[in-house]
């Protein structure tokens, strides 16, 4: 379809952070909104795919590992929208 703009999701890995689940995630976006917490690397997918299909001007999200309560941990990833 002629200017029809077409989106990829750009995921950047922090190679220094363990990244494991089962210790909990943290799901923000660059602003700080929560997104949401889990163990469950699926459902932080899900939560990832839902906020950028569903939000107008998606922000970067980033998840962080291994943060006690209330706090984010270690950065672990970065997911944004890039144009194609």
């Amino acid at each position: 379809m002629k200017g029809e703009l077409k989106m990829k999701l750009e995921k950047i890995t922090n190679l220094d952070c363990f990244r494991d689940f089962s210790h909990g995630a943290v799901i923000k976006t660059n602003s700080g909104r929560s997104l949401g917490a889990t163990c469950d690397p699926e459902e932080a997918e899900n939560i990832i795919r839902h906020y950028f299909m569903n939000e107008f001007f998606p922000e970067p999200v980033h998840v962080f590992f291994g943060g006690e309560i209330g706090e984010d941990g270690v950065w672990g990833y970065t997911f944004s929208i890039i144009a194609e």
